[in-house]
């Protein structure tokens, strides 16, 4: 992994913001090159996808497991100006789970005044998980398009809601929604527990976002159970553990520094300190007061 890649830790103020609004806007993480070798690969994929399933040019195409459909996806996994920010949040001990690519074409004008769609990630662990969550994973989305007006259909999104017990009520238009709108080639990380929905697109462009998950190793992948060996073998070792790798079962549980080469390459390049660090949430120890036995 590029060692460049260290001077895009998280500062103090966007520690701050993540944790209090759940969500954090990184602009400029894509530069023109990258930008346009994912635009290739994902309009392949959605001229696949499209074909495959029978949809139409104006029907929304929504592709899961795009992490397998071209290398440069794979190249996003440690993306030196992402993935620190991912192990300064949840640590060490990190996984992708989740890859989704969502091409949304304009619609007519909405009348709706509070669309809907409103939701947070996670599936079965929302009903069943005691309140309040726990944060277990997060999402990074990376726009392949402008969604810099509000009708390109920017995510919608409830700052702070990452840490309500109860879900917000909607039946009727809130003034606490807010709608991102950033150029392409901005990244946007946002916790799971956030409500959010997509917003109406109703401009001329066709809304194009590509959301790559990271939970702990300890819950099983949404994409997948196992990763294809000839995935894994054209990949590195830190790159093989966030594809879910390992080489024991109990690893998942309790790792050695063996399944998680992520926690060695951060202890020679950070130091033990800062490893044991983010590995024992000290920081919300800091912040927060918090006993954690």
């Amino acid at each position: 992994m590029d060692i460049a890649s260290l001077q895009y830790c998280m500062t103090e103020v966007q520690r701050e913001h993540f944790e209090q609004q759940g969500y954090l806007v990184v602009p400029d993480v894509l530069d023109a090159v990258m930008l346009d070798r994912l635009l290739e690969a994902s309009d392949r994929v959605d001229r696949f996808e499209r074909s495959r399933s029978g949809l139409d040019a104006q029907a929304m195409m929504s592709k899961f497991r795009t992490i397998v459909e071209d290398d440069v996806f794979l190249e996003l996994l440690d993306w030196p100006q992402t993935l620190p920010l991912v192990w300064d949040i949840l640590g060490w001990n990190v996984q992708h789970y989740i890859s989704h690519l969502i091409y949304y074409p304009p619609e007519p004008q909405s009348t709706d005044p509070n669309p809907g769609g409103w939701h947070q990630d996670g599936g079965r662990p929302v009903p069943e998980m005691e309140r309040p969550q726990p944060r277990l994973s997060l999402k990074i989305a990376f726009w392949l398009s402008d969604i810099s007006q509000l009708d390109n259909g920017g995510i919608r999104i409830i700052p702070g809601s990452h840490k309500w017990d109860r879900p917000p009520d909607l039946s009727s238009p809130r003034d606490d929604v807010l709608q991102l709108q950033v150029p392409a080639g901005t990244a946007v990380l946002f916790d799971r527990r956030m409500w959010h929905a997509r917003g109406h697109n109703s401009s001329a462009i066709t809304r194009k976002v590509l959301f790559l998950g990271y939970s702990y190793r300890w819950l099983r992948g949404l994409d997948y159970n196992v990763m294809p060996d000839e995935i894994l073998e054209k990949c590195d070792p830190i790159r093989r553990q966030l594809l879910g790798d390992g080489v024991d079962v109990k690893g998942w549980w309790q790792p050695t520094d063996t399944d998680v080469p992520l926690k060695t390459w951060l202890v020679e390049h950070k130091g033990a300190d800062y490893v044991e660090r983010i590995g024992q949430k000290q920081w919300e120890r800091e912040k927060w007061g918090q006993v954690i036995d």
